[in-house]
């Protein structure tokens, strides 16, 4: 008889679920000691056990505390995960990870946007945007010139009788014609702008490995009887 017993205790100590043990289960409810991880806060007192096992590490002060909040998430093992890249630790009660997530600037590999010159007849694009360029003029120095020539007119004296024959003087003057410039306009250039399209639709995508949702991940709270016992309505359950 004893040895029975003593195997009847091991099978029933091997069995039995810990205060802070979890499962996942088709079961919405609450039943015969499993609490569905909504998030709820609980008594300190009413779920001393609980208490005692996860205290605030998911949230709560003072008389209550709450349950872990598993609904759309999975579950990982905390300490420290060592990465090609980095080294990352994550503690109990850490929540990471974005269902939908849209790339920042520092996320973008590394890139340019130089454009390389094509072969001699090979035509190229280059979509962007500059900047508008406001109203404005292109002013060019136009100095003026002039032009220097001489003029050697004949002068006759006067007091000589007209029937003698005079030589006239010869006379060197220096002639200058006017300054003049070239007239040449430049129009002003309106305002314009060089346009570049962009492209992408700076949308989220998702982030999320395959995954199948199928039920709820449930707490033991150390007391047996809480909750409802499903399925077995017309009989007595087995409490272990």
């Amino acid at each position: 008889m004893t040895s029975v017993l003593s195997r009847s205790s091991a099978l029933t100590a091997r069995t039995k679920p810990l205060t802070g043990d979890t499962k996942s289960s088709f079961v919405n409810d609450d039943h015969m000691g499993w609490m569905n991880c909504d998030g709820r806060s609980l008594d300190t007192t009413a779920y001393a056990l609980l208490f005692k096992v996860i205290g605030y590490t998911f949230g709560g002060s003072g008389a209550n505390f709450n349950l872990p909040n598993m609904k759309g998430r999975v579950m990982g093992s905390v300490n420290t995960v060592v990465d090609p890249n980095e080294s990352t630790t994550f503690a109990p009660g850490q929540s990471v990870g974005e269902v939908r997530h849209k790339l920042t600037v520092p996320e973008m590999p590394a890139h340019n946007h130089n454009k390389a010159t094509p072969s001699p007849g090979v035509d190229t694009t280059a979509d962007g945007t500059t900047s508008v360029q406001a109203d404005h003029t292109h002013g060019i120095t136009d100095p003026g010139h002039s032009h220097s020539y001489f003029n050697q007119p004949n002068s006759v004296n006067p007091a000589v009788s007209l029937t003698t024959t005079d030589v006239a003087d010869n006379v060197n003057v220096n002639q200058t014609t006017g300054t003049s410039t070239t007239g040449i306009v430049i129009n002003p250039a309106g305002s314009h702008s060089h346009t570049i399209s962009s492209n992408g639709g700076d949308q989220y995508h998702n982030n999320m490995q395959p995954t199948l949702f199928y039920g709820n991940t449930f707490i033991y709270c150390g007391i047996p009887t809480f909750g409802s016992y499903p399925y077995t309505t017309g009989s007595n359950p087995v409490l272990i």
